[in-house]
């Protein structure tokens, strides 16, 4: 029973659709690139800041409002590969169904992973 389910998910039209493969992998490479920029600058400051402080949320209002240890701030990536996976399962289950649901949601787990992209950015611009 196992290896049927698993066999019908591979012949799943889902998994030829040019629209999910090239969304997927543009999910991916952002998210690779928001843990790696992530990891390149605030490793850095891991060592040069006192116990590896740094600020991880500004708010115009009352400045910075949140500050924690280096590693906290790869909450942003780990968030958008919990988004990807969820949208992923959704979008495949959706599929035969609904082909306008599963798009939106490959469409938009993309632009999901671009604004966490900038998120991290932030994060590194507001420490430097």
């Amino acid at each position: 029973m196992l290896f049927y389910n698993i066999t019908k998910f591979f012949e799943n039209p889902y998994r030829e659709d040019m629209i999910v493969k090239i969304s997927f992998l543009a999910s991916i490479v952002i998210n690779l690139a928001a843990w790696i920029v992530l990891y390149w600058k605030l490793n850095a400051f891991s060592y040069q800041t006192e116990y590896g402080q740094i600020f991880l949320h500004y708010n115009i209002y009352f400045g910075v409002d949140n500050i924690g240890s280096w590693y906290k701030a790869f909450i942003i990536p780990l968030l958008g590969i919990i988004i990807i996976i969820f949208n992923n399962i959704l979008a495949y289950s959706f599929y035969l169904k609904e082909r306008l649901i599963s798009y939106v949601l490959v469409i938009s787990q993309v632009l999901i992973q671009v604004v966490l992209l900038a998120a991290s950015i932030f994060v590194i611009l507001l420490n430097i």
